[in-house]
């Protein structure tokens, strides 16, 4: 108890100066660099902003803080600094992932039944070890277990990201998952958004079932707190949330039932209806781009997750999963192979290319993992892997992929004055990578560093840390 309150007490001190936490020595394994000042030099700096990358730059933090940006020849060492010549490898914003969760999918196959298991030590540890120094969680199964998860890493008992807190799902009349309350009324809806806010949630998300008149209850009670709610939608159309004040969209366009001949007011139509319409889609027809227009100008986020959507877990993936965890992932993905739908890959195609649409014509796209669906896209891996198909099926540049997955995340988080790119006054949240992903994307791979407000963690000493045991922890 002793060790707590000393804590918290640093933690009052020291103005949220990340350097001065006392870390518990569970964190010091993994932290490498805790200087009050750091030099970087010989910086390939990839800034966030999308600019092109610079060579031969020096970037100098000081309590957690960026100082002072500039070329190599043009900086003034301090005497007391740490230096670390970086031999031209990239410095980058921290990514900013916008649908991640604690959770896991877990499955039983008989009788099928879909349940998720919460990983408290596994997932924030691969987040942060693949990069992402700020997470939304955007949805929640074990509330209270995520505010202990973010409270403890807030202390400096376990590494992992800063964390923005979605409660639990809002979900309408009849829950698809039995995690889920089932809100009757408008006003058990705006009841709900008040009573998670209270236990310290910072955002909402609202689920498939939900309809117009408990989902516009549940916006108004989330604005009246100032907070922000997104939603994986389905009995409410993305024209109709809009029109109903949402502050963003997930999964992209791979949840709009927007498309779906004869569809219902407030149903969410039956059998894979939505994705079959969205494969059928002509993009450039007037009804596909008035509703990416109307999502513009009523500045609805789009959040992308086209990683789940593929389901396919990377060798390293596979490795890190726990035996149970590798079993169900295989059983699964086999009886899903053997069941895909005609016209899923068409689908996939159309929703990156309208991620790609909605960007040019304006829109703030985000991007996430959402660690569920088959259960392939784990926290971390997955992360990487949400990056690369920006640019490997939505048409993005990798200087644009890196942008979504930094400053639009702060951007939508309202916390672009702090972090999400490499600026004098920001947080120091950067990763060091031994590549350069400006060019490639898949070398955010190479991640060497994570930096958290200024403290220096080995990424890879945090991915061997949990290897083997995903799913189990």
């Amino acid at each position: 108890m002793k060790a707590l309150v000393s804590i918290a007490i640093t933690i009052c001190l020291s103005s949220n100066i990340f350097s001065q936490i006392n870390f518990s020595a569970e964190s010091k394994k993994y932290i490498e660099y805790n200087d009050p000042v750091t030099v970087f030099k010989n910086v390939l700096l990839i800034d966030g902003k999308g600019s092109a990358a610079k060579p031969h730059q020096t970037v100098i933090i000081r309590n957690g803080k960026i100082e002072w940006i500039g070329d190599d020849a043009k900086a003034t060492t301090p005497p007391d600094g740490k230096i670390i010549d970086l031999n031209g490898k990239a410095l980058m914003p921290g990514l900013v992932m916008m649908h991640e969760h604690l959770y896991i999918s877990a499955f039983s196959l008989d009788p099928f039944y879909l349940n998720v298991r919460q990983l408290p030590l596994s997932f924030p540890r691969l987040y942060f070890a693949a990069g992402a120094t700020t997470i939304r969680t955007t949805g929640s199964v074990e509330p209270y277990s995520d505010l202990r998860i973010k409270k403890d890493i807030d202390l400096g008992l376990f590494p992992g990201p800063s964390i923005d807190l979605t409660a639990p799902y809002i979900e309408g009349k009849n829950a698809m998952f039995p995690q889920m309350k089932e809100n009757k009324t408008p006003e058990e809806a705006a009841a709900f958004v008040n009573y998670w806010a209270d236990q310290g949630f910072t955002s909402f998300k609202a689920y498939m079932g939900v309809d117009k008149p408990t989902l516009k209850a549940a916006i108004d009670a989330a604005h009246k707190r100032k907070l922000k709610i997104t939603g994986h939608l389905c009995a409410v159309t993305y024209a109709e949330a809009a029109e109903l004040g949402m502050d963003s969209l997930e999964h992209g366009f791979g949840a709009s039932t927007d498309f779906v001949a004869g569809k219902k007011e407030n149903e969410c139509p039956a059998g894979p209806s939505a994705s079959g319409s969205l494969g059928e889609l002509d993009l450039q027809s007037d009804r596909a781009k008035q509703l990416i227009q109307r999502l513009v100008d009523k500045k609805v986020v789009i959040d992308s997750t086209l990683a789940v959507f593929e389901g396919v877990a990377s060798d390293e993936a596979v490795a890190a999963m726990s035996p149970d965890t590798k079993d169900s992932y295989s059983k699964i993905s086999a009886m899903m192979k053997a069941a895909k739908p005609p016209g899923e890959d068409k689908a996939f195609a159309k929703m990156a290319k309208m991620e790609k649409m909605f960007s040019d014509m304006g829109g703030l796209l985000t991007v996430g993992t959402d660690p569920t669906g088959i259960g392939g896209t784990l926290a971390g891996y997955g992360s990487w892997r949400a990056i690369e198909l920006l640019v490997e099926a939505g048409g993005f540049t990798p200087l644009e992929a890196i942008k979504i997955a930094t400053l639009n995340g702060a951007m939508a988080l309202d916390l672009d004055k702090k972090i999400g790119t490499i600026e004098v006054g920001k947080s120091a949240d950067l990763l060091i990578i031994d590549g350069d992903p400006s060019k490639n994307i898949s070398d955010i791979k190479k991640i060497q560093y994570v930096f958290r407000n200024g403290v220096g963690y080995n990424s890879k000493k945090l991915f061997d840390s949990v290897k083997g045991k995903v799913g189990f922890n």
